[in-house]
C-alpha cells in the first residue's frame, strides 16, 4: 500500500513538473532558447496591448516580422524588423541563435539578425521578451543588450528616443523615423524625420530629393513648439542635451495599460498622431500651417524671424552676474546646444551655465544691463555687445525718456493726418500688408479706412447686429469696393450660378477673390446671414473653402471667399473639362482630403457640423488640386453629445441624399457618409449617380450597378477609362468596397469618417463585406411627388447660404 502511494505521488510530481516546464517553454510574452516563433504562434506583451508576429506585404508576396497593437483589427505594424530584407515564402520563423542574437529565417535558409549591436559572449540565458510599451527587448540574464526601441521605423511611441547618441566616443549613432513606402508596403520609403544635426534643437522631414526639408518644430528650452494647426494635450515631451547623448522622447498623459496616443511619419511625409479610443484607434492629420493663408488661427504657430533686430551673434563677458533679468529655470541641456536655443529666440538675450555645469543650461530674457561684479570663473554670453553701465549710458536714458514720448506723438500725429487724406481721396493703394497670408488682415484694415457708403442707420444696424466676439475677427467691407473688385459684377466675370445666387470672380488687394452675391429672391435674412458667417468663419481645415470677408448694404447680402482656381470636381470628372482628365494619382489625393475634411465636421471642429448637401459640384480645387468642401447652405451645427437629428424640410440633391433623410427627414453624420460614398464612386467611374445601366428586365442606378460588379468580382469595370494608364487595381478595388460600406441602407451599417480614413489605407481583404446599397434601382426624378429643392444647373462656386433651423 505504502509503495503504491509513493508511485502515485512520484507520478503526480513529474506531472506537475512536466506542466511547469510546459508553461515555462510557451510564455506568452517571452521567447527562450531553442524555441522558434513562427506564422502559426505570437508574442503578446503581459498586458495584451502589443502582439509581435509574422505579417504579409499585401501587395507582394513577402513576409515580415512586426510588432502591432493586438486590439487593432487592422493589425498595422508599429515597428518592423526586416524592412530592407523580407522574406519571400510562408516559412518564415525567428530564434535566438547559439550566439546570444535574434534571428530570423525560412525555409531555404536565409537569415537576418534582427538586433542591430552584437551580443556579449551568451551564458545560455538569453532571451526576448515583448512589453507592454511596444518594446521588443533581448536580454543576457538580468541585462538589457539590445531593444527595438533603438531602431525605429515608421512610428513614435512613448518612451522611444529620437537623436544622436555616443557623441563622447569615435563613432556617434543617430535614431530617426522613415516613412513606408505606401501604406501597404512596408519597405523604407521616401521621407525621414529626426533631429537636425546641425542645430540639434530643431526637428525636420527631409523629402526624397536633394536633402531638401521642412522643419516641424524646435525645442525652445522648456517646451517642444509644432508648427501643426492643431494641438493636443494627450502627451508631454521631454529634451535631454549632455556631452553623451541629445535626444527628444515624450510620454503620455493620465493613466492607461499601454500607449493612448502617438505619431507615425506616412507614406507621404505628413505626421498623423493615432489616438486609442477604447478599442478602435482614430487618426489625426497633422497638416502643417499654411503660409499662403490667413493667420486667423491662435493654434497655428509661425516660425521665429531668421535674424533678431538685436543680432545673432554674442559676447562673452567674464566676471558678470545679471541683474534685472529674468532667468529661465535650469534645464539639463549642454552649452552648444544651450545657445542654438537662445538663438531661435529673439527675446533670449543671454545665456550661462548653472553653477558653471556645462551640462545645464540658464536662459534669460529681459534687459541687457550688466553690472560688473569683479572676478570669477563664471561666464555669461550676452546677444550682441554687453551694455556696461556708465554716466554716458544714464545720460543717454534719460534723453530716450524725453525724446520717445514726444517722438511717438509727433509719428502719431502724422499717421493720422495721413490716414484722413487717403480716406478722403478713397484710395485703394493704402499701405498694408499685400502677402497671400495677410489678405483677412488687410480686408479688415480696409473696411476700418473706407468704411460703408450705407446710411448711418445701416451701419449703426451692421455694428450692433455684428458686434458678437464670434463675428469681429471677419473684415466687413464696404458694398462700393466689393463691386469695384468684380467690375460692378460684369457678366465676364461670373462664375456660375448656385441656388441662393451667382457667384462672381473678384480682385482685391492684388488678390484673386469669389464672390458669393445672395439673390433677393433667395428668402434668407439678416439672422440667417450672420448664422452662416458664424458657421463658416468657425471652421478652419485645409480640406474647407475659406471665408475671407462679408458685405452688408441695404438689401445686398454678400459672401467673400478665396478664390479656387480649378473650380469644382464635377468640371473634371464629367464636365468641358473631362479632356484633361485627373488621373489616379489626383483622384486619390482628392478622395482622401474630401475624407480628412468630413471627419474635420464630424469629430475635429469646434462645431459638430453635418453638411446635408455634399455632391462632386461642392468640392472645390485650389491651383495644386486640393480639395475644398464648400456650399454650408443646408449645414446644421449639432450639439457636442449629438450627431443626428429630425426635419421636416429635407433640402440636399436627390441621388447624393440617403434614403432615410430623403423620405423621413432623419438626417445624421451617416447621412454625410453615404454622399461620400456616392462621390467615390463617381470618381473612381467618371459617371454621374443619376446614369441608368439596363440590366435583364429594369434599370440599375451607378450604385446598383456597381453593386453588381463588386459581387461577380468585376469591379475592374467600373474603372472610368481615362485611368486605364494610371489606376492601380488594388486601389481601384478598396475604393469601390469603401464606397459600398458607405451606401448602405441601413445608416447603422455605414462607418463613420474615421473609420473611412483608416479603411482608405488598408488591404481589402480586411474589410467587412458590404450590404446591398440604397437607392440601387434606377428612379426618375419625375416619379417623386416632393417639395423638396432639385438644383439647378452645377455652380462651379457654389457656396450658398445656410438657413440654420432651430431645434
Amino acid at each position: 500500500m505504502m509503495i503504491a502511494k509513493l508511485l502515485a505521488f512520484s507520478l503526480f510530481l513529474n506531472l506537475f513538473c512536466c506542466s511547469i516546464l510546459f508553461c515555462k517553454s510557451y510564455a506568452l510574452d517571452t521567447l527562450l532558447p531553442g524555441e522558434t516563433l513562427g506564422r502559426n504562434r505570437t508574442l503578446v506583451s503581459p498586458g495584451g496591448v502589443f502582439e509581435l508576429g509574422f505579417f504579409p506585404n499585401r501587395k507582394v508576396p513577402k513576409q515580415y516580422l512586426g510588432i502591432w497593437f493586438k486590439n487593432d483589427k487592422y493589425k498595422k505594424a508599429a515597428w518592423v524588423a526586416n524592412q530592407d530584407s523580407p522574406l519571400v515564402d510562408n516559412s518564415a520563423f525567428m530564434y535566438i541563435s547559439d550566439d546570444g542574437n535574434l534571428v530570423i529565417s525560412d525555409i531555404r535558409g536565409l537569415t537576418t539578425i534582427v538586433n542591430n549591436r552584437r551580443a556579449p559572449i551568451p551564458s545560455g540565458n538569453t532571451s526576448c521578451r515583448l512589453l507592454d510599451s511596444g518594446n521588443l527587448v533581448l536580454m543576457e540574464g538580468e541585462v538589457k543588450i539590445w531593444q527595438s526601441f533603438d531602431s525605429p521605423t515608421d512610428t513614435f511611441l512613448p518612451g522611444m528616443k529620437l537623436g544622436l547618441f555616443n557623441l563622447n566616443k569615435s563613432y556617434s549613432t543617430k535614431q530617426f523615423l522613415t516613412s513606408w513606402l505606401s501604406p501597404l508596403d512596408p519597405t523604407k520609403g521616401n521621407f525621414i524625420f529626426g533631429m537636425d544635426d546641425n542645430k540639434r534643437t530643431q526637428f525636420k522631414i527631409w523629402g526624397p530629393t536633394d536633402g531638401k526639408s521642412q522643419e516641424i518644430g524646435f525645442w525652445d528650452g522648456q517646451k517642444l513648439i509644432l508648427f501643426f494647426q492643431t494641438k493636443s494635450t494627450n502627451y508631454t515631451f521631454s529634451f535631454v542635451s549632455n556631452s553623451k547623448e541629445v535626444y527628444l522622447t515624450f510620454s503620455n498623459n493620465g493613466d492607461s495599460n499601454g500607449p493612448s496616443s502617438w505619431f507615425e511619419l506616412a507614406p507621404n511625409g505628413d505626421i498623423n498622431e493615432l489616438i486609442m479610443v477604447g478599442k478602435e484607434i482614430s487618426v489625426l492629420n497633422h497638416s502643417m500651417c499654411d503660409n499662403g493663408l490667413a493667420t486667423i488661427s491662435t493654434e497655428c504657430l509661425r516660425l521665429s524671424p531668421l535674424h533678431c533686430w538685436n543680432g545673432d551673434e554674442f559676447s562673452e563677458i567674464k566676471g558678470i552676474f545679471p541683474n534685472s533679468m529674468t532667468a529661465t529655470f535650469p534645464v539639463r541641456m549642454g552649452l552648444d546646444d544651450c545657445e542654438l536655443t537662445c538663438k531661435s529666440n529673439c527675446s533670449c538675450t543671454a545665456y550661462a551655465s548653472f553653477n558653471g555645469d556645462n551640462n545645464i543650461c540658464l536662459l534669460y530674457y529681459g534687459d541687457k544691463n550688466l553690472p560688473k561684479l569683479g572676478r570669477g570663473s563664471d561666464n555669461i554670453y550676452v546677444r550682441g555687445d554687453a551694455i556696461i553701465e556708465s554716466h554716458h549710458r544714464r545720460i543717454t536714458n534719460m534723453l530716450l525718456k524725453i525724446l520717445v514720448p514726444i517722438m511717438s506723438t509727433l509719428i502719431l500725429f502724422i499717421i493720422i493726418f495721413f490716414l484722413c487724406y487717403l480716406r478722403r481721396r478713397k484710395s485703394t493703394q493704402i499701405g498694408i500688408d499685400m502677402s497671400q497670408s495677410g489678405l483677412r488682415k488687410s480686408l479688415r484694415l480696409l473696411s476700418r479706412f473706407l468704411g460703408s457708403k450705407g446710411t448711418n442707420k445701416d451701419k449703426v444696424r451692421n455694428e450692433q447686429e455684428l458686434s458678437r466676439e464670434d463675428i469681429r475677427e471677419l473684415p466687413l467691407l464696404s458694398f462700393s469696393c466689393v463691386s469695384d473688385s468684380t467690375d460692378n459684377f460684369s457678366l465676364a466675370n461670373k462664375l456660375g450660378e448656385g441656388g441662393f445666387g451667382p457667384v462672381y470672380k473678384g480682385k482685391l488687394l492684388g488678390h484673386d477673390i469669389a464672390v458669393k452675391r445672395l439673390s433677393k429672391s433667395s428668402g434668407q435674412g439678416f439672422e440667417e446671414f450672420r448664422n452662416e458667417v458664424h458657421l463658416i468663419s468657425e471652421l478652419q481645415h485645409r480640406n474647407l473653402v475659406k471665408l475671407v470677408g462679408y458685405c452688408i448694404h441695404q438689401e445686398e447680402k454678400i459672401l467673400i471667399y478665396e478664390y479656387m482656381a480649378n473650380k469644382s470636381l464635377d468640371s473634371f470628372i464629367f464636365g468641358r473639362k473631362r479632356g484633361t482628365a485627373l488621373n489616379w494619382g489626383q483622384r486619390m489625393h482628392i478622395i482622401e482630403g474630401i475624407a480628412q475634411g468630413l471627419l474635420y465636421l464630424h469629430k475635429y471642429s469646434r462645431l459638430r457640423v453635418i453638411h446635408r448637401d455634399l455632391k462632386t459640384s461642392n468640392i472645390l480645387l485650389d491651383a495644386h488640386m486640393n480639395p475644398k468642401i464648400s456650399d454650408f447652405g443646408m449645414a446644421r451645427i449639432c450639439q457636442e453629445n449629438e450627431s443626428q437629428g429630425v426635419t421636416k424640410r429635407v433640402v440636399g440633391t436627390y441621388g447624393y441624399m440617403s434614403p432615410e433623410y430623403a423620405v423621413h427627414g432623419h438626417f445624421s453624420t451617416k447621412s454625410d457618409v453615404f454622399s461620400y460614398g456616392v462621390i467615390l464612386l463617381e470618381i473612381v467611374s467618371g459617371r454621374k449617380n443619376t446614369t441608368t445601366f439596363e440590366c435583364l428586365n429594369h434599370s440599375l442606378s451607378l450604385l446598383g450597378y456597381a453593386w453588381n460588379l463588386w459581387k461577380d468580382d468585376r469591379g475592374g469595370e467600373l474603372m472610368d477609362p481615362t485611368l486605364a494608364d494610371s489606376c492601380r487595381m488594388s486601389e481601384l478595388q478598396l475604393c469601390i468596397h469603401v464606397a459600398l460600406l458607405c451606401v448602405q441602407e441601413n445608416p447603422e451599417d455605414r462607418p463613420a469618417m474615421s473609420d473611412v480614413v483608416s479603411m482608405l489605407s488598408i488591404d481589402t481583404s480586411l474589410l467587412p463585406a458590404p450590404k446591398k446599397p440604397a437607392l440601387s434601382t434606377y428612379m426618375s426624378l419625375a416619379d417623386v411627388d416632393s417639395p423638396r429643392r432639385l438644383d439647378k444647373k452645377p455652380s462651379h462656386f457654389s457656396v450658398t447660404i445656410s438657413a440654420l433651423e432651430a431645434r
